[in-house]
């Protein structure tokens, strides 16, 4: 039998993405029965004290979504415990030299998504962003990858910049008044699910109707909270069940000793955008973007081309190209391609299958073409791209 391997888990509990992380984090236990976890619901309660008394009893390894108190992070930073750390450490816990992984959303591409989200639902005057007042790393890197987007399609954005703390009386006040000088039609993104709450609530309060006036767009699909919201939010859905399982296994890794420090994130791309009331794509190019790439999810490994997917479309494959790349920010080509690797890794990562019949399963018939596209996208070899990530 596999040694007991005792695992601190160290997660903000207050919200449905710490609840979503945790459920991957026990998926992932539930295929390691060797694993004795404890459970910290908030990093406030991971106190030195804490720390020091799970070390005496032998602790094997963390798995953080904050570091907790300055005075934990450097007892962690100190010890030779192995750390999965999902987001930003911070930077007493971003000092240690081995023995760490970092695991975190694609902060970056949840930003672009809600861009290209928002441009697809028609023509707007004005496309803003709310982010929250703390400077967190996700809401900065979600601002970079909003801008940047809106800046290729030629629109400028618009970032509300708060003189108080999120949920202030400043703070809501200056944001009522940005909402309503925002030329309308408008589209605001905000960094997350509760700061869109607050951009609704001071839209009713304002009278300014949505989405007629202003469509809003959330992040982490908190579906009790955005459920109950007048009307229902939109919203960015992250795979956070995804980013938990990732962690523990990245710890079960560093654990056995596979490796000693992961040298970049391992970066988790968002699922979909959950549409509500407060954003509708209600275009005929919105539609006939949701409807390609469904048809790209469910036929890419089937071997289709652009000439199929226009088919699909019933438009001519010029015209399902145009509005493809205007609206999606890649061409219906880098598509496919997407989807197809995206299928390759998960074969690699969840079966034992030869690397030969993995290529022919996901639409590739010359293995060589595939393995030359694999390691060129990924910087490693589908062989390698195995032995780091089979579950």
């Amino acid at each position: 039998m596999k040694r007991i391997r005792r695992v601190a888990i160290v997660l903000r509990m207050s919200g449905s993405a710490g609840r979503d992380i945790l459920s991957g984090v026990f998926h992932f236990t539930r295929m390691h029965p060797n694993w004795h976890t404890r459970l910290f619901q908030m990093p406030s309660e991971f106190t030195p004290d804490a720390f020091l008394a799970e070390s005496a009893v032998g602790l094997d390894g963390i798995i953080a979504s904050e570091p907790g108190p300055d005075e934990t992070a450097a007892l962690v930073r100190d010890s030779k415990i192995p750390v999965s750390f999902i987001g930003d450490p911070g930077p007493v816990l971003s000092a240690r030299r081995s023995g760490i992984a970092f695991t975190r959303n694609d902060d970056d591409q949840i930003g672009r998504i809600g861009a290209r989200y928002l441009v697809s639902l028609g023509a707007h005057r004005a496309y803003g962003f709310v982010p929250t007042t703390s400077r967190q790393y996700w809401s900065d890197s979600r601002e970079r990858g909003f801008t940047e987007e809106l800046k290729l399609r030629k629109a400028e954005p618009v970032v509300f910049r708060s003189p108080g703390a999120a949920g202030s009386r400043e703070d809501l006040a200056a944001l009522k008044e940005w909402l309503a000088a925002l030329p309308k039609p408008a589209a605001v993104m905000t960094a997350w699910d509760t700061r869109a709450t607050q951009v609704l609530n001071l839209c009713q309060e304002a009278r300014i109707k949505v989405p007629r006036h202003i469509s809003v767009l959330g992040v982490d699909n908190d579906e009790l909270l955005d459920e109950s919201c007048v009307p229902p939010l939109t919203s960015i859905l992250p795979d956070h069940e995804k980013l938990g399982y990732a962690a523990a296994r990245a710890l079960e890794r560093l654990m056995a000793e596979r490796v000693q420090k992961e040298s970049r994130p391992f970066l988790i791309r968002p699922v979909k955008v959950v549409e509500r009331e407060s954003a509708i794509a209600s275009t005929p190019t919105s539609h006939l973007l949701s409807s390609a790439l469904e048809f790209i999810r469910k036929n890419a490994v089937k071997g289709i081309r652009v000439d199929d997917v226009a088919k699909a479309l019933g438009i001519s494959r010029r015209l399902a190209d145009l509005r493809f790349q205007q609206f999606s920010g890649e061409t219906i080509n880098e598509a496919i391609t997407r989807q197809k690797l995206d299928a390759v890794k998960k074969l690699l990562a969840t079966t034992d299958r030869p690397i030969k019949v993995i290529s022919e399963a996901c639409g590739y018939t010359d293995l060589a073409y595939l393995k030359t596209l694999f390691k060129r996208r990924f910087g490693c070899t589908m062989r390698d791209w195995r032995r780091q990530n089979h579950e």
